[in-house]
């Protein structure tokens, strides 16, 4: 065990970096407090590596080379992290960094901390080892990655337009999601990395309904509450079709050999099973969300007070679009559904970027890597995020994007956003490895 990559990890964890939406409520003096650990934590970077401060808070890192030969590589990761929540149902202080069992608890260790100080620990190594990359090499870590932040002060927004202005196109970006997940926890017989090549693009749309109110003692024929709660009712009943993208069949088909029984035949030839793949995805949400654009009722409103008729009726909805989809088109297929006089509104709407390519080179150079590290019987994956990341913003720069961590996967993880979030402390540092390893390789290929 990295001593060093522990205690730093153990050292941002303890800073409650919490961020809000449009940058409103958000203590600035955590970001501050990231900073100078980063500082201290990180002198070559930040002797030998231009930083430019990108919106309120975020950060971008240059080492530019002596003789560019080939597009750069960007490493990124977020600094903020969700609120911790109810502090007593925590089994160690959120915020405290504690080592217990074999893992480092708090809020942000998974998400995503453990690869930014991964990224920082692999770039520092390599300026200390005097690797010379005959490419420019980047790092940026965003402020508000945690919340829905408008375009104006989102940071990874900022950044991907700054390097954009200044005519920069990437090679490759790394950032969270994917992951190796080590089989002999779940029961399978290889080690497997995921590794994200396309996230569907996250939405937040409302069905609502405005009425004249009135007293709950005359109801009359009901209320637009219950219009808008058969609008709910309609959106669950009638989910959009299943179809095939080219990264879903692409994750399918990597998965085969590692499924058993009849879902094997199925995964290697999805289109030729097609009946059969869409009956296993209305028992497997993990599958469905890969399939279609999805519809989460997470939020209803109606009048403030039992005896007063609601004037004023609405639900939000969690919206993950499919590439092949549109805002637009969601909306519209959603007013093709939903009772008559239901109004709908997309309050943050935006449409999937593109996917990156299982074909390209920079990806094959990847699963070399990869089972180079961890194994030359490691199942390389490419998959579908049904998440979403601040890397999606970088995509007019850059073609080839791998939401991949190469943080090491086991039933001892505690989730990110949920309470006693945590990493063992035993499989995040290989992440260090997998990070020098990539940009050497980069170098000779």
């Amino acid at each position: 065990m990295n001593e060093t990559y522990i205690r730093h990890l153990q050292d941002i964890v303890r800073i409650p970096s919490v961020s809000t939406e449009n940058d409103a409520s958000t203590d600035w003096t955590t970001f501050e407090k990231i900073h100078d650990f980063l500082r201290e934590a990180y002198p070559l970077i930040h002797e030998r590596m231009e930083r430019t401060d990108i919106g309120h808070a975020s950060l971008l890192y240059h080492w530019k080379a002596k003789d560019a030969k080939r597009l750069p590589v960007l490493l990124m990761a977020h600094q903020d992290v969700v609120p911790a929540g109810p502090l007593d149902q925590w089994t160690h202080d959120p915020f405290g960094a504690d080592i217990a069992e074999g893992c480092l608890w708090g809020r942000g260790s998974n998400d995503c901390k453990s690869l930014l100080i991964a990224e920082c620990e692999a770039v520092e190594d390599l300026l200390a080892e005097g690797f010379e990359p005959d490419f420019d090499i980047y790092l940026s870590f965003g402020h508000n990655e945690e919340v829905q932040a408008s375009e104006e002060v989102e940071g990874s927004v900022l950044a991907a337009k700054h390097l954009e202005a200044a005519g920069v196109k990437l090679g490759c970006i790394f950032d969270e999601g994917g992951y190796v997940k080590r089989g002999a926890d779940f029961g399978e017989t290889v080690d497997t990395a995921m590794v994200s090549l396309g996230e569907k693009a996250p939405n937040d749309i409302i069905l609502y309904k405005d009425g004249p109110g009135g007293h709950a003692s005359k109801p009359g024929r009901g209320t637009v509450l219950g219009d808008v709660a058969r609008a709910m009712a309609a959106v669950e009943a009638h989910p959009m079709p299943y179809r095939l993208t080219p990264l879903a069949k692409a994750q399918l088909q990597a998965m085969a050999p590692l499924q058993s029984g009849a879902r094997r035949a199925v995964y290697a030839d999805p289109e030729g099973h097609w009946d059969e793949l869409c009956a296993l995805a209305r028992e497997d949400r993990d599958l469905d969300a890969i399939l279609h654009t999805t519809f989460a009722v997470t939020k209803a409103s109606g009048s403030p007070q039992t005896n007063v008729l609601p004037s004023h009726a609405e639900c939000t909805m969690s919206v993950r679009i499919l590439q092949g989809d549109t805002v637009e088109s969601v909306i519209a297929y959603l007013e093709s559904i939903i009772p008559e006089g239901v109004k709908v509104k997309a309050t943050f709407g935006e449409d999937p970027h593109r996917e990156s390519s299982a074909e390209s080179d920079e990806y094959h150079l990847l699963e070399k890597v990869i089972r180079d590290v961890y194994g030359a019987d490691t199942a390389v994956v490419p998959m579908v995020m049904t998440g979403a990341t601040d890397s999606r913003n970088y995509s007019a720069v850059c073609e080839n994007i791998f939401r991949f961590s190469g943080r090491i996967v086991t039933k001892d993880w505690g989730e990110a956003h949920q309470i006693d979030e945590k990493v063992p402390v035993d499989v995040i540092e290989p992440a260090v490895k997998f990070f020098k390893t990539f940009l050497k390789a980069y170098q000779d290929q």
